[in-house]
């Protein structure tokens, strides 16, 4: 029996991220809900943050509760589920994002880790090796094997590192990305690499974007790199993914956290990845396009094409992938969209089928009215005129994940989890021993 897996979760808090920076690179449509956002994106930041800290003072609790109330009636009551999420610690995200799919016998979460720090200029966040220190010992070991994470590679911390520079925050850089790579996936438990493009980075062919990256704030820009650099230590990074046989999951929706307002245009296009999986050198790596690129309504058949690239792709490159996270078939207008688009897209690319990962992009769904739903939808969509069939079912929940994570028998990640389980005396969970043919 396959597992049931969730390729795509986060378990940030208010304190990871840099909230504040965060929430202004989003866009509006116009000029008076930018200024409104201006005014009230810092009071969501500084309620959330107080209430991290334990904020006791009665008044200053009131003060914040007015405020908050005034932001969800102006961006909608789902922020507030959000909002009270982000308030918590780590730990209680996790037993949230577990109980809330309970009905749904979800046997693995993969949380995806970003490193924003060097991208916005509100970086009071919790330092990046403090949060995967907390990930291995209040998540990962005490979950044992429920939860295993995808670890951030930020191309310019590590250019800092290699360069000896200074963090943001004025401290030597001396844990650069690779290392803290290596770590996590050779001693922590992680199972793969995260990567942002929004950020201000495109896959390959860097020199491309120069200007554009001038665009970013970047603390006063002395972490404005050469392209070719950002393509060097992007290409050791693909070189060490394909030679541990390491998944690579990077976000490929438009908007989001964008270092600036449509900066998902000018970096993270699904079709800039053709650069990279053209390469003889990189042909090899295992990667997923997250989001399957579909964060507008018109998706297939619209001007924006990046759903219609992944499929192209996919039939191109046998190990690539593309997980459905964060899609608004929950939302009713659009449901009927879906059944049409993907009748078509499997009709056009039938690969897509044996491709397609599961993923609910928790906890960032709670933004959208309905989001306990997504499981159930989804498969509503997919099973649509017997358009996938059941064996296909499961793979999209699970089997098509055990490849691009190499969790089957013989593939590297599992031999590193499975040394990881003994080294710190975990029973293996069903799911890893129901797949273990080998033993």
């Amino acid at each position: 029996m396959q597992p049931v897996i969730d390729i795509h979760t986060h378990l940030f808090n208010g304190r990871d991220i840099p909230l504040k920076g965060y929430l202004q690179s989003r866009k509006y449509d116009n000029s008076f809900q930018e200024w409104a956002g201006k005014v009230l994106i810092p009071t969501i930041a500084k309620c959330i943050r107080n209430e991290l800290d334990g904020v006791t003072n009665i008044i200053r609790k009131i003060q914040c509760c007015l405020s908050m109330k005034a932001v969800y009636a102006f961006m909608g009551r789902e922020y507030k589920f959000w909002a009270e999420t982000l308030a918590k610690n780590v730990p209680d995200i996790a037993d949230e994002m577990t109980e809330t799919y309970l009905p749904d016998h979800i046997d693995l979460f993969i949380p995806l880790m970003i490193d924003y720090e060097y991208w916005f200029w509100s970086t009071q966040d919790n330092l990046l090796k403090d949060q995967i220190n907390t990930m291995v010992q209040q998540i990962i070991l005490p979950m044992g094997g429920r939860i295993h994470p995808f670890v951030p590679f930020d191309p310019c911390r590590e250019l800092a590192c290699q360069k000896g520079m200074n963090d943001p925050d004025g401290n030597p850089e001396t844990a650069g990305s690779m290392k803290l790579v290596r770590d996590a996936i050779e001693n922590k438990g992680f199972l793969g690499v995260k990567l942002y493009n929004a950020l201000g980075y495109k896959p390959w062919n860097n020199r491309s974007v120069e200007e554009n990256r001038k665009r970013i704030a970047l603390h006063g820009r002395e972490y404005v790199f050469p392209g070719d650099e950002y393509d060097r230590v992007l290409g050791d990074l693909y070189d060490y993914c394909i030679e541990q046989d390491i998944p690579v999951t990077t976000h490929c929706g438009m908007y989001g956290i964008e270092s600036y307002p449509d900066a998902s245009f000018d970096f993270g296009k699904a079709a800039y990845w053709r650069d990279v999986l053209s390469q003889q050198r990189f042909r090899n790596l295992r990667l997923n396009l997250a989001h399957f690129g579909w964060y507008t309504p018109e998706g297939y058949t619209g001007d924006i094409t990046w759903v219609r690239d992944i499929c192209e792709m996919l039939d191109e490159f046998e190990n690539l992938y593309t997980d459905v996270s964060g899609h608004h078939v929950v939302i009713k207008k659009y449901f009927p969209g879906f059944i049409t688009d993907y009748q078509r897209i499997c009709h056009d690319f039938p690969v897509v089928k044996n491709r397609l990962l599961y993923g609910t992009d928790w906890h960032v769904c709670k933004r959208t009215a309905n989001y306990r739903h997504f499981n159930e939808v989804y498969l509503k969509v997919l099973g649509k005129n017997n358009l996938f069939s059941e064996a296909e079912l499961a793979g999209f929940l699970g089997g098509n994940a055990l490849k691009f994570l190499g969790l089957l028998p013989g593939n590297q990640n599992r031999k590193r989890l499975k040394a990881f389980y003994t080294h710190h005396q975990i029973e293996p969970p069903d799911w890893f021993r129901e797949t273990d043919h080998s033993s």
